[in-house]
């Protein structure tokens, strides 16, 4: 095969994104970062810490594209996202393998962990992770809620943010997700721009918090985090936060739905997202590859 690996260019960006939109709502080629709707895609890439024309590698045979591989990363908790490798080609792993090897020299030096986020049904994409040492690093499950569904929910009473709860939050947070690239810095960060941060406290104790965002250009809202403290846990208000939530969240003009993500073995979130009118769109895998000092 004739192949060439070149930069994502400005004038490259429209077929790129065509690219990915034809090909990652199936499970075969998904890529759990990108999204599914070409609105959501579009907004997906030009969010990235790492702009598209640094990070990104398409694949060229002859004059088509048959593949394309991107790159974002996170210097503060040393982590490297792959937005691919989606390929369309009889010689998949071949032109997989070069996709990588051209962005792997993007990654800046102190990146220690590069991870893939696939659909479970995307055998190339797990073929591929083996073959590069990623190890696997869990199974999720990806909800959905239309507005339609959110509109029968009742709400919730939650408080909002108080720079109070700092130190209880990130000491809560870190126990409940160790190594998670939300830190309370993006949390505040993102909450300037409109996010949702809410707490429960009993009495001077934080007990649980709720951290969500939408993006009106996509029309897509993200439930990212729901916390509550383990001796906290089965009283309801891991339901309670989700209502409080979920209602902020509605609000958004032109909203199409509300996205989350949950541990495939979490069987009562799980339980709890279904009973509000959450839908499971499809199942994901985790990669994680760590770096040698070497490498």
């Amino acid at each position: 095969m004739n192949l060439k690996i070149i930069r994502c260019s400005k004038q490259r960006f429209e077929e790129m994104l065509a690219f990915v939109s034809a090909h990652n709502p199936a499970g075969e080629h998904h890529i759990g970062y990108f999204g599914v709707t070409p609105e959501d895609i579009r907004q997906s890439v030009l969010m990235l810490n790492l702009a598209y024309t640094r990070g990104f590698r398409l694949a060229l045979a002859g004059n088509r594209l048959v593949g394309v591989c991107g790159v974002d990363i996170d210097p503060a908790i040393g982590r490297a996202w792959l937005y691919g490798p989606i390929v369309v080609a009889e010689a998949w792993a071949e032109v997989a393998d070069a996709l990588y090897a051209a962005v792997q020299p993007v990654i800046p030096a102190g990146i220690g962990e590069h991870e893939m986020f696939i659909d479970s049904c995307n055998a190339n994409g797990r073929a591929f992770a083996q073959r590069h040492g990623f190890a696997e690093h869990g199974e999720w499950a990806i909800y959905f809620i239309t507005p339609d569904r959110l509109a029968t929910l009742s709400e919730a009473a939650a408080e909002p943010w108080d720079g109070r709860w700092a130190e209880p939050l990130v000491a809560l947070h870190d126990s409940l997700f160790p190594k998670s690239n939300y830190t309370l810095a993006y949390m505040l960060a993102e909450r300037e721009k409109g996010a949702t941060l809410l707490v429960l406290a009993d009495g001077d104790r934080l007990v649980g918090y709720f951290f969500g965002r939408a993006e009106a250009e996509s029309g897509e809202a993200y439930v990212d985090l729901v916390g509550v403290a383990p001796e906290y846990q089965g009283r309801g208000l891991g339901r309670q936060l989700m209502l409080a939530g979920l209602a902020e969240l509605r609000r958004l003009p032109g909203l199409r739905q509300v996205n989350l993500t949950v541990a495939a073995g979490n069987t009562a979130a799980m339980r709890l997202y279904e009973s509000l009118g959450f839908v499971k769109e499809r199942e994901m895998a985790a990669y994680r590859r760590q770096l040698t000092e070497n490498e």
